[in-house]
């Protein structure tokens, strides 16, 4: 799965489009969360600081993007999709580590679903 593209296909169901610094943030983020997902348990001191480093900007910065784009999501975005990926939880946003670990989760199980159903089309040809 290009986790790329997926993700920001997903942000734009939100609500969110390429004019947000937030956005290439975010996308960022649930790359490397899938690829390390401990880096939930260290937003402040692990992920924010590799955002930094990677977009040049400061780690404050890159949190107050990535809240930004959640308030936006949750003000804007499709309430149904946000009821599917957050379930009863969407009733206010979640902070900014639940909100990436939910996008992350949500995108992994469709990946997961993805490529079972490309191994159930190899195998019935």
């Amino acid at each position: 799965m290009k986790w790329k593209r997926e993700t920001e296909r997903l942000l734009r169901q939100l609500g969110i489009n390429g004019s947000y610094k937030g956005f290439s943030f975010v996308t960022y983020s649930i790359e490397k969360i899938i690829q390390k997902p401990e880096l939930l348990t260290h937003v402040h001191k692990e992920l924010y600081e590799m955002i930094a480093l990677h977009f040049g900007v400061s780690p404050e910065s890159a949190e107050r993007n990535i809240r930004t784009v959640k308030e936006i999501s949750w003000e804007y975005g499709d309430k149904e999709l946000l009821r599917e990926i957050f379930g009863s939880r969407c009733a206010q946003p979640p902070g900014n580590a639940a909100f990436l670990d939910g996008l992350a989760a949500y995108l992994a199980e469709a990946c997961a679903i993805e490529k079972e159903q490309d191994r159930c089309d190899r195998e019935n040809g």
